[in-house]
């Protein structure tokens, strides 16, 4: 199966001050200098190429809050994903990159609700042995025409070395015009200047480098 990502559809972010901007600006450079400098990661502008050399098998995925990610994989520190008020809930979904394609990849996103000025992160790991996960008939039902079959229920401590990817979704106005591809710069002129509608985001995704290696070796 190709892989080609396609983002699921999403309201247009309203439009802000040039003031504003700024600090979406100096918000985005930090969160993604930040995973840079961890120096554990390979940044890739074309997520989908970050995709096709993850190998096949499940990873856990899942949208996090920004700064708890960042503590993370700066800190080392194991990341606690517990059930507000006890009981479970949809919070992740399970995925193959080999054998789902993006197939509920994007449920990750929308299923989640963390986020920091509108900056998305979602990660993807390896599920650790004591690690709770689970399928729930409620959580895999279609709503608005979105196919949920790989949502989960999940819950324990996800060690900072079984990150695989990490995936940032960044409001195209937020975005550092001098770190832009040409082609993400041609998309901001179109949005400013054609009257272009609908939402905008620029990706930027972030292979784990042992993983990257693993798979160097393999080839």
């Amino acid at each position: 199966m190709g892989l080609e990502y396609t983002p699921a559809p999403e309201r247009e972010p309203a439009r802000k001050s040039p003031e504003s901007n700024d600090s979406d600006y100096e918000n985005a450079e930090r969160i993604l200098g930040d995973i840079r400098h961890t120096d554990a990661y390979d940044e890739y502008t074309d997520i989908t190429s970050m995709y096709r050399q993850l190998p096949s098998e499940t990873l856990v995925v899942r949208r996090e809050n920004p700064e708890q990610l960042l503590h993370m994989l700066s800190s080392g520190e194991p990341l606690s994903i517990q059930f507000v008020g006890g009981l479970p809930y949809a919070n992740s979904v399970v995925w193959n990159p080999r054998v789902d394609g993006t197939r509920g990849i994007d449920n990750a996103i929308l299923e989640g609700y963390g986020h920091s000025e509108g900056i998305v992160t979602v990660y993807g790991f390896e599920k650790p042995d004591d690690f709770y996960i689970e399928q729930h008939p409620e959580s895999t039902q279609i709503f608005g025409g979105i196919e949920r079959s790989r949502v989960r229920s999940a819950a324990g401590f996800v060690p900072a070395n079984s990150v695989r990817f990490v995936t940032v979704r960044v409001p195209l106005r937020s975005f550092p015009v001098s770190r832009m591809t040409e082609e993400e710069k041609d998309l901001l002129w179109e949005h400013d200047n054609d009257g272009r509608k609908g939402p905008a985001f620029v990706y930027r995704g972030f292979l784990a480098k042992e993983k990257a290696a693993d798979l160097s070796m393999a080839a």
